[in-house]
């Protein structure tokens, strides 16, 4: 009989995501820490820098004795993300959308937490998004794609052409 794992958001102390992941891997455990890399202006340069998605969380796909040992083994761990006191199971799918938004184009990758609710549901056409779906919003005056990672209370916005998505349906208002 094999035990049943789920994906959970693992909240780590300020900037240690890294050494969380590390010592994750090394212990043997499936980990995903979401990786981008983004443009930081110094006084006399602009570098590029690889940087978490969401600061301070990481993903960990564990069964519940795992759940329970892993506070007491990692350096850096600060909880298991909860509602209400509940655990909260990451679904594959939304472990899934997340590495697809990244091979996309982690240049134009934002997150928010902004709750979107009166746009249109789309789904990407073509590329390597296709078949994700999600909410259609205007910022600024560009088009953006944003798919809610509602386990995390979160969504992630890439920047895209109208012509990459289509209509699915709408969202239904309350």
């Amino acid at each position: 009989m094999s035990i049943r794992t789920n994906w959970y958001a693992i909240y780590t102390k300020s900037k240690a995501e890294k050494s969380v992941f590390q010592q994750l891997v090394n212990l043997g455990y499936e980990t995903y820490l979401p990786i981008i890399i983004e443009t930081r202006r110094r006084t006399d340069r602009t570098v590029n820098v690889e940087a978490p998605l969401f600061r301070s969380y990481l993903f960990v796909k564990i069964n519940e004795k795992q759940y329970s040992e892993i506070p007491k083994l990692i350096r850096g761990f600060v909880k298991f993300i909860t509602i209400g006191g509940e655990k909260i199971v990451v679904k594959e799918s939304e472990i899934e959308t997340i590495k697809k938004f990244i091979q996309y184009d982690s240049n134009t990758l934002q997150t928010t937490n902004e709750t979107f609710t009166l746009n249109e549901l789309v789904e990407f056409k073509q590329g390597v998004l296709k078949g994700v779906k999600g909410n259609l919003v205007e910022l600024r005056g560009k088009y953006k794609f944003a798919i809610r990672i509602e386990s995390m209370g979160t969504s992630l916005l890439v920047e895209t052409s109208r012509n990459f998505v289509k209509k699915v349906a709408e969202v239904v208002k309350n």
